[in-house]
């Protein structure tokens, strides 16, 4: 196997990497064990006493951590050449799959999560603005998380019914603080300045948080502000259910692929030992408790059994 090809399964998450995948799993751990030290010393350095004390060893472990993470980019971005054509395209040549991975997601991730360095190099740079670009660093876990790569595929396929709701959600909110501004400024003008101030009222009061750092007082005011309350706890509980169901969906689409696959190979009535490794594989790849798997094994291997009697 080439260079090439050994680096694209080695950086490949270990449940995807058909060769090397033993060396895979070390590198995957070795990254995530980097980037939980590289958040950890990022956040260090807001305490205060501690940049004083370790500040040259916080900046090693920046150093090398940007090194380490540069070095992984461009190999990234080179043995993505390597990876499978699309199934719905034809055959691309290398650099339009490297230029399809730099325009990726997680490619983008990786890259914000170096460039923000370099660019303190050669420009004036705000401290705070380069940590909460360093921060972006912790997504890059995202790539070996398969309930977050479910996550994602969730926010992707109800991304429509997404937008329509926050929609009303941002037309609701905009109608409940031109109310309360019209009805409460005459007597907070100081609270109730404008429409805009009077926004965070509007979102804190349909949200049920409730801060109390801007509250109505004129009757009107306290029985509109309770007509809101009501109302978000049924207007801001969309969202959520939308993405309950869908990743309950998501969830369930995964189960029933898992059993497809149990029944297939329990056509011969029996597990061999490769049927068994088989379906640990494939349960690793569809992110399944292992104790539900065993349970759905042992449910089809009843009722293949009942059937066959």
């Amino acid at each position: 196997m080439s260079f090439r090809n050994a680096c694209y399964h080695i950086l490949a998450p270990a449940s995807e990497a058909h060769e090397y995948k033993k060396r895979s799993q070390l590198f995957d751990a070795l990254l995530i064990a980097l980037i939980i030290v590289n958040i950890a010393a990022m956040m260090l350095e807001t305490v205060p006493g501690i940049p004083a004390v370790w500040q040259h060893e916080l900046h090693i472990i920046e150093i090398v951590s940007v090194l380490i993470f540069t070095i992984e980019y461009m190999l990234r971005v080179y043995s993505s050449a390597s990876g499978p054509n699309h199934p719905a395209r034809e055959a691309t040549t290398p650099w339009k799959k490297r230029w399809a991975y730099i325009k990726s997601p997680m490619a983008l991730v990786d890259l914000m999560a170096i460039l923000p360095f370099y660019l303190s190099v050669f420009v004036a740079f705000d401290l705070r603005i380069l940590r909460i670009f360093r921060v972006l660093r912790i997504l890059k876990i995202g790539r070996y998380s398969r309930s977050m790569q479910t996550l994602v595929t969730v926010l992707r396929n109800e991304s429509h019914s997404l937008i329509a709701a926050i929609s009303v959600l941002l037309l609701f909110t905009v109608i409940a603080a031109t109310c309360i501004y019209y009805i409460e400024h005459t007597a907070q003008p100081d609270v109730f300045s404008s429409i805009p101030a009077s926004l965070w009222w509007a979102l804190v009061t349909l949200t049920t948080v409730g801060y109390g750092d801007a509250v109505p007082v004129t009757a009107l005011g306290k029985v509109f502000g309770g007509l809101i309350t009501i109302m978000g706890i049924c207007f801001y509980a969309l969202p959520a259910g939308i993405l309950s169901s869908s990743y309950t969906t998501q969830m369930q689409l995964k189960r029933d692929r898992f059993k497809d696959t149990v029944r297939s190979v329990l056509d011969d009535g029996k597990l061999s030992d490769h049927d068994v490794h088989h379906l640990e594989r494939v349960r690793a790849l569809l992110d399944l408790d292992e104790e539900e798997a065993k349970l759905i094994v042992r449910l089809l291997q009843h009722h293949h059994k009942s059937a066959e009697d």
